[in-house]
């Protein structure tokens, strides 16, 4: 990054921390020898109004004990933590997260040595940022919506299921109805219903491994996980094939013998 020359600027203590906002708002580290490196000016500036700049960050609105944190973060303890945010229904949107308590890990998140940015991390955690950005925009009635759209497709709409296959409309109808059930009853479908779980075994895996090929859908994770989450789940499980790859090989090979 070029450091930013801005010598002849006329500072003030507004201007200071409008700076320190933007800086934070853009994913800018905030500690100070990032900013002395990339921008001497403001640390300068935020020094003389404030008397320090752990002051002047402070003065700004953002908690300097997690600017300082975001340093210890680690890349597994980064998507452990965002699989938790999903599982609580939190919005994972690059700019709701940095403006949360957690912003320390997003400065971790997107620093070179970790994942380069905020939707790789998200990728690296199991999520498709795309649709995390999609369903954030969504309200009551289209979250609505697209659960009886799942229900009529024969998607298991269990909390652990959609948990596992990291829909995003699970975090975003606890957001809006406090938890999956209730969104499933306003949806006018029986939850306890649901709640009767299928129980998988390897060779229902394999089976429904076939009979996707049968429909013509391709067996990219992706496609699979828009049109069949429950088996991608149960094929990812490590007490059946661990991934999606070795289910798919397991199939093959089924196949072969046969």
């Amino acid at each position: 990054m070029k450091t930013r020359s801005r010598k002849n600027r006329k500072w003030s203590a507004a201007i200071v921390l409008e700076e320190i906002r933007q800086w934070n708002l853009r994913g800018e580290p905030l500690y100070s020898h990032h900013v002395r490196k990339n921008f001497q000016e403001l640390l300068a500036a935020g020094i003389r109004y404030y008397g320090s700049w752990q002051a002047a960050v402070e003065k700004a609105g953002i908690q300097y004990n997690e600017v300082r944190k975001y340093q210890h973060w680690t890349k597994d303890g980064i998507v452990a933590q965002i699989q938790e945010l999903f599982k609580q229904g939190a919005d994972l949107s690059f700019r709701a997260m940095m403006l949360s308590s957690y912003n320390s890990m997003v400065y971790a998140a997107i620093r070179p040595k970790h994942f380069g940015s905020w939707k790789t991390a998200l990728t690296a955690a199991g999520l498709a940022p795309n649709e995390i950005y999609r369903y954030r925009s969504w309200n009551e009635e289209t979250i609505l919506d697209e659960i009886r759209r799942l229900k009529e497709q024969g998607v298991d709409l269990s909390s652990k299921t959609m948990d596992e296959t990291a829909n995003p409309l699970i975090a975003t109808a606890r957001r809006r109805f406090g938890n999956w059930g209730a969104a499933v009853e306003k949806a006018g479908i029986d939850y306890a219903s649901i709640r009767r779980r299928r129980r998988w075994t390897s060779a229902m895996v394999i089976d429904g491994i076939r009979d996707l090929q049968r429909q013509g859908i391709r067996l990219q994770s992706g496609e699979v996980r828009r049109h069949a989450p429950a088996l991608f789940a149960a094929a990812c499980k490590p007490r059946f094939f661990g991934s999606w790859l070795k289910a798919l090989a397991a199939a093959k090979n089924t196949a072969t013998v046969a």
